[in-house]
């Protein structure tokens, strides 16, 4: 059984800063999915009182934003940079999306078996709780970070 890394994309991460620890621990006939939430792009907000007033070309706009193929395909050009590199190491790559709560959805590809690792960028939450444990000072808070923003998580640990 090829293993699998499971990437969490969020709308505001970058792949570009994925792709140097994706190289490190991708491997040849690994599968590296990439999870991007729905709608990709993130939602757009509108109101009643618009809705009435737009006309059939906004509202062909807005159901192609809206689209699952579409998000699909918006989706897959996100992850068009990082593709060149993991296919030179052999690696297949796949785009799923998902609705609702990030937890559950990689709760849910993990479950199927195979994830091997589980790979998503790294908050302020990480640092704060590097800082209360004691694995970095005061002093290294005001340093520009040193540590990777990925943050690499093994599939248990989310049960």
């Amino acid at each position: 059984m090829s293993k699998e890394i499971l990437i969490a994309m969020k709308s505001q991460d970058r792949i570009e800063d994925m792709i140097p620890c994706l190289e490190r621990v991708a491997q040849p006939g690994t599968k590296v999915t990439f999870l991007f939430r729905y709608p990709v792009d993130g939602f757009i907000r509108s109101n009643e009182a618009e809705v009435c007033s737009r006309s059939l070309e906004e509202a062909k706009r807005l159901a192609k934003y809206y689209s699952w193929e579409e998000n699909q395909k918006r989706a897959e050009e996100k992850v068009s940079t990082a593709l060149g590199a993991l296919q030179r190491k052999g690696a297949e790559v796949a785009v799923d999306l998902y609705a609702g709560s990030s937890r559950k959805a990689i709760k849910s590809h993990a479950s199927e078996g195979g994830v091997s690792l589980i790979m998503t960028r790294a908050g302020i939450g990480q640092w704060m709780t590097s800082f209360l444990s004691g694995t970095i000072s005061a002093l290294q808070l005001f340093k520009h970070p040193s540590f990777s923003s990925v943050l690499l998580i093994h599939p248990r640990a989310m049960r």
